[in-house]
């Protein structure tokens, strides 16, 4: 899966799932999560992994949790996307 597509995935996510209101024009997939980017606070996160994990088949592992992973939908993706890649067994050479 390309990471443009797990990226608009995501978009989906946030404007169609999530409580925040916001249009998919007003989400940068580069912008931070957090403050001073789309807002998310520690309760939209809990509930965006639980839709990612419903929505791409998989469990984080604990030490997956890092806030660093979470900086903007981009990095989210790229985590994903070898997440996927890993899973169906297929090894991704870093982009």
């Amino acid at each position: 899966m390309e990471i443009s597509e797990i990226v608009a995935r995501l978009t989906n996510i946030v404007v169609t799932e999530l409580d925040l209101n916001l249009k998919p024009e007003e989400v940068d997939p580069n912008a931070s999560l957090f403050e001073g980017g789309l807002g998310f606070d520690s309760v939209v996160i809990v509930e965006l992994i639980a839709i990612i994990e419903e929505r791409f088949d998989f469990t984080f592992a604990k030490d997956e949790l890092d806030m660093e992973m979470f900086a903007s939908l981009q990095t989210l993706a790229a985590f994903l996307q070898q997440k996927i890649s890993f899973s169906a067994g297929k090894v991704v050479q870093a982009q």
